[in-house]
Parts: structure tokens; sequence; C-alpha cells
């Protein structure tokens, strides 16, 4: 048994590593990051809104480029703040220090990592092309106000409604906090 434990314990060791090695390949290739998430929002644009967007090659930094219906060009450039890297960095160092507890399963943490990652990418997009849209036929002044507080509270809704999700589907069912179900599942096969 002691053999079978150790190997579990390498196993997880090795998908905690994983994990951790892929937050910090996102903080420190934030860039390409961002590139992703500019190249993700113009074609989201594009396709929610049918506004004109310029290709990458249109801006030195990553940025989404568009002709908004005044016949202006604007530009959004996806900073360090406005992208989503470091918050799923901090997503996976999460995940690393759940899949090294023996009360998750292994599996459950990564499907849980990829939704999240999922959902927080989602979130961002939504954001970015929300902030596009309200500078394109509002202007300068909505935009600050979208960018500072609607950008932030659908931010802070997003990552709220993934870490929900993520605990939901990293929690066993029928798992009760300091209750070990190993036990129950026994008494209950003798009854």
């Amino acid at each position: 048994m002691a053999g079978g434990a150790a190997t579990g314990r390498t196993i997880r060791y090795a998908i905690a590593g994983l994990l951790l090695a892929c937050a910090v390949a996102l903080v420190a290739g934030e860039q390409i990051g961002r590139s992703v998430e500019s190249s993700i929002a113009r074609w989201l644009l594009h396709t929610v809104s049918g506004m004109e967007v310029l290709g990458m090659h249109a801006s030195t930094v990553p940025a989404v480029v568009f002709r908004s219906g005044n016949l202006r060009w604007n530009v959004l450039e996806i900073t360090l703040e406005c992208a989503i890297a470091l918050t799923l960095a901090g997503l996976l160092v999460i995940g690393a220090a759940l899949v090294c507890t023996s009360r998750c399963s292994p599996g459950r943490v990564l499907l849980a990592m990829a939704a999240g990652t999922s959902l927080l990418v989602l979130v961002n997009q939504v954001r970015i092309v929300m902030l596009a849209l309200v500078l394109a036929h509002g202007g300068v002044g909505p935009f600050e106000w979208a960018h500072s507080f609607a950008g932030s509270v659908v931010s802070l809704a997003g990552l709220a409604g993934t870490l929900f999700v993520v605990f939901t589907l990293v929690i066993r069912p029928g798992a009760v906090p300091g209750r070990d179900t190993r036990t129950r599942s026994r008494q209950e096969a003798h009854a």
C-alpha cells in the first residue's frame, strides 16, 4: 500500500508542478497572451458588431483597432492590467495547491482548471467587446466610466462565478467537510 500512496503523491506533485509551470509561463509570456486575447477580441468584435477591425499589424502593442460608426478609428490597448494572464496564473496556483491535497481528485481539479480557464477567458472577452462597443457608440466619457466601473463589475462577477464553478467541480458530490466519506460508505455497506 505504501508504494501506491507514494506513486499517488508523485503524480499529484507532478500535476501541481505542471500547473505551476503553466502559471509561470503565463506571467513570463504575458505579451504573447495579450496578443492572443486581442486577436480573439478583434474577431469577436467584428462578428458581434460588424465594425471594421484591423489585424495585428495595425498596432505595435497588443490592441483592438476598430472603426466606429462615425468612421473614426479607435484603439483599445490590451495592457497587462486588462489581460487575463495574471488572474489565470492565480487560478492555476490554486489548482496546484488543491491537487496536492488528498481530499481533491486530480482529475476533478484538472477539469475545474479547464472550466475555470475557459470561463475567465470568456468573461474577459465579453468585457473587452463591451468596452469597445461603449467607446464606439458613446465616446470617451462613457468609455472611462465603463472601463473603471462596469468593467470591474463584470470582472469581479466573472471571477466569483468562476471560483464557484471551480470549487463545485473540485468538491466531491456528497462530501461533507470534516466527515470521512470512506467510513460512511463502509458503515452503509455493513448495514
